[in-house]
């Protein structure tokens, strides 16, 4: 099929003037912003709030080690959890000054198997702070220090990612210049995807691809915008998540 001739293709409208063009949002674009903003703010959040459970965990571990004594705990409940970990999980009480005490804490599976409502537990706990206890056998299995920092650099790691999309769409179509593109394959890849093919002034053929929401036939005409001082970098025209500003 023969190649779209630069000559006679004319670009869309206020696509063909080379001064910086109006852009705004579109409706995608405006809930990728919302979508990142609230990635970044959860991924603080969630650090935050990870450190302070670890600080926490870290305090009750100290009292423990420095304060703690033991005593014969009774197993309650025997039973795995219902989510895709199936973590084993152990229920216990003990007495203390005459009040009675419950504890709850993951089990290790080997010596899981074993207990049974009824079981004996020899525990450690805090006598000032009775509340606070854990199986003597078992070893905790505290949170990293750095956990909290990882999960929040993650998340906004995460939200940064559509950020860098829209840049890269916004300086395109306020500072790309158009070029007669066709269309030579649509693939399906949870979503149709379209691949072209363009022409540069100097003759040299580029391609590229881009999803979207509904693709044209192959062979069509369609307007492609590069960036001329790094052609490679190119979409096509129009954007998902980007507008010409009316």
């Amino acid at each position: 099929m023969p190649q779209p001739s630069n000559q006679n293709w004319k670009p869309p409208d206020r696509l063909g003037y080379s001064s910086l063009r109006p852009v705004s949002l579109t409706k995608s674009g405006i809930f990728m912003m919302v979508l990142t903003g609230i990635l970044v703010v959860g991924g603080f959040a969630a650090g935050i709030f990870l450190a302070r459970a670890a600080r926490l965990e870290a305090q009750r571990q100290r009292l423990l080690d420095q304060q703690g004594i033991t005593t014969e705990a009774t197993v309650t409940r025997v039973w795995r959890t219902s989510d895709k970990s199936n973590q084993p999980r152990v229920a216990y009480r003990y007495q203390f000054e005459g009040s009675i005490y419950t504890g709850s804490v993951n089990a290790p599976r080997d010596l899981w198997r074993g207990l049974k409502v009824g079981s004996r537990l020899i525990v450690r706990f805090v006598p000032s702070q009775p509340s606070i206890s854990h199986p003597v056998d078992w070893q905790r299995r505290d949170t990293p220090v750095w956990l909290p920092y990882l999960v929040a650099a993650m998340l906004a790691g995460i939200g940064v990612i559509p950020v860098w999309r829209l840049a890269f769409e916004m300086r395109l179509l306020a500072e790309g210049r158009p070029a007669a593109g066709r269309v030579t394959a649509i693939r399906n890849a949870k979503g149709p995807v379209v691949h072209y093919e363009f022409e540069l002034p100097n003759g040299t053929k580029l391609k590229g691809r881009a999803r979207v929401s509904k693709a044209p036939p192959p062979g069509e005409t369609v307007c492609i915008l590069y960036d001329p001082e790094r052609p490679k970098r190119n979409a096509l025209y129009p954007m998902s998540l980007v507008k010409l500003d009316s």
